[in-house]
């Protein structure tokens, strides 16, 4: 089924960047929006599942929850961080042998968008930074993505932590039995498709 979103307008996506440069000088009013544009966008995403089961679900993590420190090959598997407490990465993949689902670590967010264009999930689960997610929804709008920004941060871009309750709620809100997607990891130097029409002009804004 169509995922219909007003992301794939780019009318929309350049007055979704009109809104957030007038109000950046208004203290955290931009984060709220964004905030709003995210809940807005999770539940037009829970309407269009309603009543279907994905049988592809896509977990992507950002690289900046991965503890600093931490050597662990992390991009194509999270096995090694099951029995690891010392970041998020660890619970996630708990979460992720007990709903069957692989998540992956983009080392870039271009390479997030990537993998959501050449696996085509019929759903994807993610959490970023507020800037990010905004890149997401109008990067990738034709892919129904349920969306929560990082909670907090160590500095930018250093040992972020997850909502791991929203996170486990998006997964325990899905059929279980169809939580198989055990999608292989694209080659590190795979071209990057094209983007949509709005993407571009977000870019160029």
């Amino acid at each position: 089924m169509n995922f219909s979103s007003p992301w794939k307008s780019r009318y929309f996506v350049k007055s979704v960047a009109v809104i957030r440069c007038f109000l950046r000088p208004l203290g955290n009013l931009e984060q709220k929006y964004i905030d709003h544009l995210t809940d807005t966008q999770n539940r037009r995403v829970h309407r269009h599942l309603a009543g279907t089961r994905p049988s592809a679900v896509l977990l992507i993590m950002p690289r900046c929850v991965k503890l600093s420190c931490c050597r662990a090959d992390v991009q194509n598997s999270l096995s090694q961080c099951q029995d690891c407490r010392l970041c998020p990465l660890g619970d996630v993949a708990r979460l992720c042998a007990r709903f069957d689902i692989q998540a992956l670590v983009a080392f870039r967010s271009q390479i997030a968008f990537e993998l959501a264009r050449k696996l085509q999930p019929d759903l994807i689960i993610a959490t970023a930074c507020h800037d990010r997610l905004v890149k997401a929804l109008y990067s990738v709008p034709t892919y129904p993505a349920l969306l929560a920004p990082l909670p907090r941060m160590q500095k930018k871009c250093v040992n972020a932590k997850v909502d791991l309750g929203w996170l486990e709620g998006q997964l325990v809100g899905l059929p279980r039995r169809d939580f198989t997607s055990k999608f292989p990891a694209p080659p590190v130097d795979a071209p990057i498709s094209p983007i949509t029409p709005a993407a571009r002009a977000a870019e160029g804004s």
